[in-house]
């Protein structure tokens, strides 16, 4: 009897195939990205060849220069609109994908193609479906894409968090979370600061925005780094400006102490930033909050009001009713000034 998409999956994880070569399509953003990363780091050291499907964004190139060790190729994608003219880049590029990955299907010969979400991973998942590979689907964010729900019908196997189902994918549904670069560890706190250039006896405020930045946040730090300079709080902000050269301030407390103030365009050593921080203020993306949580950094989550389905408000809930941070909506951050220097002024409530 001819074995099911599933068994399929399964016994290739199992290794009972000789042939094992994952493609995996996850651009995009580093959202997506960096979890496709994590899986093939953990499939290369069980004997997995695998290909990784990016976009063409400067994201992708960053994030995959820092491993040599997969191979890479990008496809065209762009995000779906109701607007014409995003329509039709949209259906432009996600055939032109579909048949680029064709192609790819046909010379690598995969076992099984893993989409991550996004529009990247709708061409490689549809050129799969027409060539009767085995399919999987990623979904970390409490609210399902709409990738992730259309793509639920033909995947074989869908990964979706703790408690959230789909009902078109109910028998094909394991729980699972979102998996993370074997670079993401918790550091000395005292160790991070210090290689980041930071004071390690004052408190640290790491302001982040995701891989794309969050331009709310970075005008607001802009304009309140040096009063909290003057509470002897040193900062940071990542603004996802990857062109923008770092910046440094020195300001002096009001007890006469200097206090260091930066900005970086883009970083690639997020365990390090984030495990220095004495407290995160943040999007709420579901690769930003599984690092956050792996480095146990206490947070403020403000998460972007314009997601799609407002996932960012249901991820950061989430964290927010485990007591594991604060949730602040766009629409409060007039109170975030205040948020912050409360928190960083509570030890019981940081830890």
């Amino acid at each position: 009897m001819a074995r099911t998409g599933i068994e399929r999956i399964e016994a290739t994880t199992e290794g009972d195939l000789a042939m094992k070569r994952a493609l995996i399509a996850c651009g995009g953003t580093g959202g997506h990205l960096a979890p496709g990363i994590a899986l093939a780091e953990e499939l290369a050291s069980r004997g997995w060849v695998c290909e990784l499907l990016i976009s063409q964004k400067q994201v992708d190139a960053q994030l995959a220069q820092k491993y040599p060790q997969f191979e890479y190729d990008s496809i065209p994608g762009s995000p779906f609109g109701v607007a014409p003219g995003r329509f039709i880049r949209f259906a432009r590029n996600f055939f032109a994908g579909i048949r680029k990955c064709s192609r790819t299907i046909r010379t690598r010969r995969p076992d099984v193609i893993v989409g991550f979400g996004g529009f990247l991973s709708a061409s490689a998942l549809f050129a799969g479906f027409m060539r009767r590979i085995p399919l999987a689907i990623h979904e970390s964010n409490r609210v399902p894409g709409r990738v992730t729900r259309l793509a639920s019908r033909i995947a074989d196997r869908v990964y979706l968090p703790e408690g959230i189902e789909l009902s078109s994918a109910r028998a094909k549904t394991m729980p699972v979370g979102m998996p993370l670069r074997s670079e993401i560890v918790k550091w000395d706190k005292a160790r991070a600061k210090r290689e980041l250039g930071f004071d390690p006896d004052r408190k640290l405020l790491v302001v982040f925005g995701g891989s794309q930045g969050a331009l709310s946040l970075n005008r607001w730090i802009e304009k309140e780094r040096e009063p909290l300079a003057r509470n002897s709080i040193q900062s940071i902000c990542v603004t996802g400006d990857r062109e923008a050269e770092e910046r440094e301030w020195n300001f002096v407390s009001e007890g006469g102490e200097t206090i260091r103030s930066s900005t970086i365009g883009f970083c690639d050593r997020m365990a390090q930033l984030l495990s220095a921080g004495d407290l995160v203020v943040s999007r709420s993306g579901a690769g930003s909050l599984a690092e956050i949580t792996r480095c146990r950094a206490p947070a403020i989550l403000i998460p972007y009001p314009y997601a799609a389905d407002d996932h960012q408000r249901f991820n950061a809930k989430r964290l927010a009713d485990e007591g594991a941070a604060h949730l602040l909506l766009h629409g409060e951050m007039d109170g975030l000034t205040q948020a912050v220097t409360s928190m960083l002024g509570n030890e019981m409530l940081l830890r």
